[in-house]
């Protein structure tokens, strides 16, 4: 488990540096993202048994991701679902030997919007039990999180970490919304 860890933290590690570039920041809000001196970083097991009714039951409940970045193994059996704006629902069907990369809350504010976060859901399987492995990384918990200095008109109030996670534990789907200017 720990090998696979770490090739995962090495896998965003690199993905945010693309990423980044793309917004043209600062050496130092590039260190800030990419850092893994007390980085948060959370390998996450799902388990989604078979469900003879899955229009009865939901596996993970609409939600965006909190951190910078998600890396989602979906393991082959389909189950995941973006909420696509004016279309609803639609399934992300699982690519062999690929993983899903989710933009997190912390990636939305820093890039000023420019990265949109999806609303996704985790839904059972009629016949196959589903499991899924999530990598997710962060800054430190203690680090401030706020639009690129890149950005004359940020959207987003400045706040730590720590802050915008215990304001989503509270206030959930509503957080980003709480925190724009």
């Amino acid at each position: 488990m720990d090998a696979y860890q770490n090739q995962m933290k090495v896998l965003s590690h690199n993905l945010l540096l693309i990423i980044l570039e793309t917004l043209d920041v600062t050496h130092e809000e590039l260190n800030w993202a990419i850092s893994t001196h007390d980085a948060q970083a959370v390998l996450q097991l799902n388990s989604y048994p078979s469900c003879p009714n899955p229009s009865q039951a939901i596996g993970l409940a609409p939600h965006t991701d909190s951190l910078l970045l998600t890396l989602l193994n979906q393991s082959g059996v389909s189950g995941l679902e973006i909420f696509v704006e004016g279309l609803g629902w639609s399934q992300v069907q699982p690519i062999e030997d690929a993983f899903v990369v989710n933009v997190g809350d912390l990636l939305h504010i820093f890039s000023n919007a420019k990265f949109p976060v999806l609303t996704h859901r985790a839904m059972v399987n009629q016949s196959k039990h589903r499991i899924s492995v999530a990598y997710f990384h962060g800054p430190p918990v203690e680090s401030k999180v706020a639009p690129s200095s890149k950005f004359q008109k940020p959207c987003f109030k400045s706040l730590t970490v720590k802050e915008y996670l215990i304001l989503k534990a509270k206030q959930f789907s509503n957080a980003l919304s709480l925190i724009r200017k």
